[in-house]
């Protein structure tokens, strides 16, 4: 009795993590982010890194806003270099496909 109630207890406590299985694209989905108290930043900066990852360019519409911007605001940007200038996660940023190389 007491060696088939231990093997029960055994096979139970393998058998649970297996349901509270979450999937990686689940956990990266803004609306679980934003359940999960991350800010919109946060939720937006984790979709570029996703998709650099993915070899998808989502950055090329905010790349264009970026260059299309006035003189005086880029004045002020190369005075304030604490201001938002749009090209944050944006620099130096090759994009191409995957391959074995990023290993």
């Amino acid at each position: 009795m007491k060696k088939g109630l231990i093997l029960s207890a055994l096979l139970l406590t393998g058998a649970i993590p297996a349901f509270a299985g979450v999937d990686i694209h689940e956990t990266t989905s803004p609306q679980y982010l934003y359940n999960g108290g991350y800010s919109d930043e946060a939720i937006r900066l984790i979709q570029y890194n996703k998709a650099y990852a993915n070899g998808a360019d989502l950055r090329a519409a905010e790349e264009a806003k970026a260059k299309d911007r006035g003189f005086m605001t880029k004045f002020w940007d190369y005075i304030d270099p604490s201001r938002d200038d749009g090209r944050y996660f944006n620099r130096s940023l090759q994009m191409s496909n995957p391959s074995y190389e990023d290993l």
